[in-house]
This record gives structure tokens, C-alpha cells and sequence, in this order.
């Protein structure tokens, strides 16, 4: 990659031969539950690697009923985003401002308590959340454990430009000087935050994938292929969270099939309501939306479809966090034995990756006219799409989940707890 950056070497496992680490996770998606993020946290918080985690989320309503779950769960409460209410209008960005630094302290003490009744070996803080990472940095301090930053997106440029963005900045320096190790999933992004953090101890640990998410069939496309693929349109796949960091894609994609006129339907697996796919760009005659499925049959259906789609935007309000992105199906889609279609920023993560193993087909700028042209090029060409399937199980091999187990757990166990 072009981006590349010199991280630390994984640490040797420190001296705790007698147990396995127990870890206390702040999240706002804690496993099982449908986010990327609580699906990469539930490959590695398994029982041979560490002890019964401690989940602390303000989402717990997000749990889905019929997951495995392990460790215990606690409830953290809704953060206030005011000091008070109906505070005047002259007071009002301090009111604000107030309030959110208030949540911040009121979540550290939230932890803090729930900890002393349930003692741990480390505090892991993650993203998505504008308080998790300093209320764990804080409560780690008070129970004098070691605090592990895992970054699923830049803590900075996670949000848009505003009081988020702001805090977000206030508070890196100090917990990011605190942290005993700092986790993300990809080197534009390591290098971002070293970039701000040079003394900071960060390691990469990719977003993993489970072997069952690998394809049965080694060159990715069955020898019938023709046969499979007459006399119906060409299958698009996406799988996952619709939402503005993608939106632009979206809407390009959707202007392609309408120029294609049948020739490729895009199918949508998603938790979230029609509403939020419209307001997205994806309506219209060749868009299929489909609710939610289990992670097995999303991973059949990745392996059945002809291409999977992999969108980043193009006109987003958070364009460094899009650069740094690295979509938790990303390697899913490579171990799929399917062809890959990426449509998002040259210099993303992605974009980059897997221009560098030609694992995929990109379009790298916003122009309806260029998918036209790729998407035509990847149905008509059924060597390119064995080729893009076969670079992509090689890839794939990255994401294993055994290598990000021994990647996180090296971490976990070299620390002073």
C-alpha cells in the first residue's frame, strides 16, 4: 500500500501462564448483535483464548435474543447531552459542551462501579461511541488496570466537524498517552494516529473472519458458470449496515443498473428499514431489499451471488475517516470465492489493498458511466472473475480469524496487569 506504516511488532505473551486474561470491554455493540464491530469482538472473546469478558454497553437492547453469547453483560446508561435543560440561548454551546464532558465522567463512574464488583485484567475502549474510549481510559486509571484503545474507525474523524469532532480531539492526547496498547485494524489508520500519538504503542489486528466464511470451492467460480448465469440478470450482492459513509456509492451504482436496464439486480441484506435505504440512494426497479439474516446464511449467500459490492463514499462529511475505513466484511467478501466489485476512493484502505493483490475489480472515481463499463466487463469476462477470486482466497488468508486471536491475544497477555 502506499500508505504503508512501520507498526510495533506484536509483543511476546508476558508472564501469565497460569489463566487466561479477563478483559472488560466498552462498546456500544456488544456481541451477539449485528454490527460489524460486535462481530469482530465475538471472533476474538472466545473461551479458549481469554476469560468471560465483561461487556459494558449503552445498547444492550441491540443484543439479538437467540446469539451465543459469553461473559456477562451490564447495562450503561444514556449519556445526557446538556447540563441542563432549557438553558438559554446565549449559554447554549456551553450547556452543550458541559453536558457531554459531564456523561464522559458519569460513564468512567458507571464502569468504575461495575468493575470493583466484577474485577478485571484490562479495559479494552472502543469506538462509535464519543464517551466509551475516555470514560474506559479514566476507569482504568481508578482501578489501576492497563487500557487497550481498539479503534474500529478513526476516534477523530469518526465524526463530523462539530462538538463530537472537538471532544474527540480534546480527549485523544490523554487517553491515547495512557494507553498501554492502541489496536486498529489497518495501516492507513495506524499511520493516521501515530501521525498524532508518535510515542503510542499501536499494533494491527485485522478484522477477522471465521473459517466458515471460506468458499468450498477453490477457484471461486463453478465450471457450469455460463450455464448458471443464462437467462437471468447478473446477481449483486451487499450485505450490512446502509448509511452515509457509503451513500455516494450507492447512488452511482443505482444510476448503472437503471442504464443497464435489467441486465444486473443489486439484492440488499440489511437490519435497517426501507426508509434508511432510500435515503441512501438505493431505490428503484433493481434494487431488492431483504431483512437481516443469520451470519451463516449471509456468508451462503456471499458465496451463491455473482459479484459482492463493497462500497465507500465519495462526497462524505468525514472523508479521513472514509480513507482509514476498514468495512468488517471485507474479508467475508474475500473468502467468498466470489468476484469483487469496490467502488470508493482511490488511497482508501480497501481501494488500495486489494488494488495491490488485484483481489478485485475497482472504480475508483464517482462516475455512473465507469460501473457501467466495469460492470459489463466483470459479466462478460469469466476469466477476469476467476482470476479476482482466486487473488481474493489468497488475501482472505490475512483475515483468518486464528491469526487475529494470536495477533489480539499476544497483545493482551504481554501486559503489566
Amino acid at each position: 500500500m502506499n500508505r504503508s506504516v512501520p507498526t510495533e511488532s506484536l509483543p511476546v505473551a508476558g508472564e501469565h501462564p497460569s489463566r487466561l486474561p479477563k478483559i472488560a470491554v466498552v462498546t456500544t455493540a456488544a456481541p451477539p448483535s449485528a454490527s460489524g464491530q460486535a462481530r469482530v469482538l465475538g471472533h476474538l472473546m472466545v473461551p479458549a483464548r481469554v476469560a468471560p469478558p465483561v461487556y459494558l454497553t449503552d445498547q444492550l437492547h441491540a443484543l439479538e435474543a437467540d446469539g451465543n453469547r459469553f461473559g456477562s453483560y451490564h447495562s450503561l446508561g444514556a449519556p445526557r447531552h446538556q447540563l441542563i435543560s432549557h438553558a438559554p440561548e446565549a449559554l447554549r454551546k456551553l450547556n452543550n459542551y458541559g453536558g457531554l464532558l459531564r456523561s464522559a465522567m458519569s460513564r468512567t463512574k458507571e464502569i468504575t462501579s461495575i468493575l470493583r464488583n466484577e474485577p478485571v485484567d484490562a479495559i479494552v475502549g472502543c469506538t462509535a461511541s464519543p464517551f466509551d474510549l475516555p470514560a474506559a481510559y479514566f476507569a482504568s486509571r481508578r482501578l489501576k488496570v492497563p487500557f487497550v484503545a481498539y479503534l474500529f474507525d478513526d476516534p477523530i474523524f469518526q465524526w463530523e466537524p462539530g462538538i463530537y469532532r472537538w471532544l474527540a480531539r480534546f480527549w485523544e492526547p490523554i487517553w491515547g498517552r495512557g494507553a498501554a496498547a492502541i489496536i486498529a485494524p489497518n495501516e492507513v489508520l495506524a499511520n493516521d494516529v501515530r501521525a498524532r500519538l508518535p510515542a503510542a504503542k499501536i499494533y494491527i489486528v485485522r478484522n477477522p473472519v471465521d473459517p466458515a466464511a471460506f468458499s468450498k470451492e477453490p477457484t471461486g467460480i463453478p465450471e457450469d458458470e455460463p450455464e448458471r448465469h443464462a437467462g437471468r440478470p447478473c446477481r449483486l450482492l451487499y450485505t450490512g449496515s446502509v448509511y452515509s459513509a457509503q451513500a455516494s456509492a450507492f447512488r452511482n451504482l443505482n444510476a448503472a443498473l437503471n442504464r443497464l436496464a435489467g441486465r444486473f439486480e443489486l439484492d440488499v441484506y440489511t437490519s435497517q428499514p426501507i426508509s434508511a435505504l432510500v435515503a441512501n440512494g438505493l431505490e428503484g426497479p433493481y434494487v431488492r431489499h431483504h431483512a437481516h439474516t443469520p451470519q451463516s446464511t449471509a456468508l451462503s449467500l456471499q458465496r451463491n451471488a455473482d459479484v459482492l459490492f463493497l462500497p465507500l463514499s465519495f462526497d462524505s462529511a468525514i472523508p479521513e475517516a472514509i480513507l482509514s475505513s476498514s468495512p468488517a466484511k471485507l474479508g467475508e467478501y474475500l473468502a467468498a470465492g466470489t468476484p469483487i466489485l469496490v467502488h470508493a476512493p482511490s488511497g482508501s484502505f480497501a481501494t488500495e489493498l486489494l488494488r495491490k493483490a488485484d483481489a478485485a475489480l475497482i472504480v475508483d472515481t464517482s462516475d455512473p458511466d465507469r460501473l457501467v463499463t466495469a460492470l459489463t466487463t466483470i459479466s462478460n469476462d469469466p476469466q477476469l472473475r476467476r482470476r479476482l477470486a482466486e487473488k481474493a482466497a489468497l488475501l482472505a488468508e490475512e483475515f483468518h480469524v486464528d491469526r487475529a486471536r494470536d495477533a489480539f491475544c499476544s497483545i493482551i497477555s504481554s501486559l503489566d496487569y
